[in-house]
């Protein structure tokens, strides 16, 4: 399967600045008028899987399409290895949470399960469109982007009493076994967002946080069954879960965005917009004009810096 072939029947297409701007107006008209609480998540290339990094990279080292058992052994190796460096706690800290852990690990860039939001649209807009260099060279200015909005109203750990807890726990809530944890049926047939404490100049200034849950299955808590959709009216079936799992690693299930559609699909949902290469360069200018987002205020300190100040500089 083509990625693509899985995103394409759901996404509404963006040709410039003013199409940009009526989504962003529609989607948060709904969220004002239906108190719908939305993230999002910009993707340079529309072809990319909806991927957290340990998933793709495990997937890459494994060479095949792995299950939340085995997620959740590499994740259990990676935070066993970061306790023996002793990075668990410092202190200036004390003991991190186990969020807070992978938060670190994410923004270093080790391998987790949490996939980078930010609850801002035009944010997301930028990432999507984002300049990017590889050794001197620009890339990815001729590839469609893509823009996520996920309806995460009641998935947002922070203010849902069932899982505030979350934000303070030492151990994963999600690891099976634990006699206090979420079942493994709910786990893998949901999705939950977290925005952290602004530990960071970088998650301050991107409004940002994080979506995550169990690798998607089929068999809901209820007896129900999670299944992805082919296309919006269902016609075309439903794909197989192994092949879904190769376009997305989390169970939110892609809806179209329309804006005449009452309150919408509701919490867990996925909207998905394309950008077109076309329009990438002028959006850039205007979000810079508009709210002055570039790398120096998006990434606002050292490391990003040092991958972002000098992209013409080649590295190899």
């Amino acid at each position: 399967m083509k990625v693509e072939d899985f995103w394409k029947p759901f996404e509404v297409e963006i040709a410039d600045f003013d199409g940009l701007l009526k989504v962003v107006n529609q989607v948060m008209e709904k969220a004002v008028s239906k108190n719908i609480k939305f993230a999002w998540r910009g993707q340079i290339d529309a072809s990319w899987a909806l991927h957290s990094s340990l998933y793709r990279r495990a997937n890459l080292t494994k060479g095949k399409v792995l299950t939340e058992a085995e997620i959740a052994k590499e994740e259990s190796e990676i935070l066993v290895e970061l306790h023996r460096w002793g990075l668990h706690s410092s202190s200036q800290t004390g003991r991190l949470s186990i969020l807070n852990q992978l938060a670190m690990l994410q923004h270093y860039g080790a391998p987790t399960r949490l996939i980078d939001i930010t609850f801002n649209a035009w944010v997301g807009a930028w990432f999507a469109v984002e300049e990017k260099w590889s050794n001197g060279t620009r890339i990815h200015e001729d590839q469609d982007a893509r823009l996520f909005a996920f309806d995460v109203t009641d998935r947002l750990i922070n203010e849902n009493d069932e899982y505030r807890s979350w934000e303070d726990d030492y151990n994963r809530p999600w690891k099976q076994g634990r006699s206090d944890g979420i079942d493994s049926k709910e786990w893998n047939t949901s999705v939950f967002a977290w925005k952290p404490a602004n530990l960071d100049a970088r998650i301050a200034a991107q409004n940002g946080g994080f979506l995550f849950g169990g690798v998607p299955s089929t068999n809901k808590p209820d007896g129900k069954k999670f299944q992805f959709p082919k296309s919006p009216n269902f016609k075309e079936g439903w794909w197989p879960i192994a092949e879904a799992r190769e376009a997305c690693c989390v169970a939110a299930r892609p809806h179209v965005f329309d804006p005449a559609k009452g309150k919408g699909a509701g919490p867990g949902a996925l909207y998905t917009f394309r950008i077109k290469a076309s329009a990438k360069e002028d959006i850039r200018k205007r979000l810079d004009k508009l709210f002055g987002y570039r790398h120096s205020t998006i990434y606002p300190d050292f490391s990003g810096f040092s991958n972002f100040a000098l992209p013409k500089i080649k590295s190899y």
